[in-house]
């Protein structure tokens, strides 16, 4: 059976300023760019499986 870790109790003081709300936008979008890709790649399927999922979420994510 899986250890249950305690829950962690965090502070977050966001921006105040545009400037500073987009450049939090930007980083959390940068991760989350990272955290899709490295998802993809570990998939079990073949490459071009994965460049067309990539390009769907791609699609996806810019589609207003």
């Amino acid at each position: 059976m899986a250890k249950r870790n305690a829950p962690i109790n965090m502070i977050v003081h966001f921006p105040s300023s545009e400037k500073g709300k987009h450049e939090l936008a930007n980083r959390v979008a940068d991760v989350h760019a990272l955290f899709v890709n490295q998802s993809i790649k570990k998939l079990n399927c073949p490459a071009q499986q994965k460049i067309q999922l990539l390009d769907a979420v791609i699609k996806v994510s810019t589609y207003k």
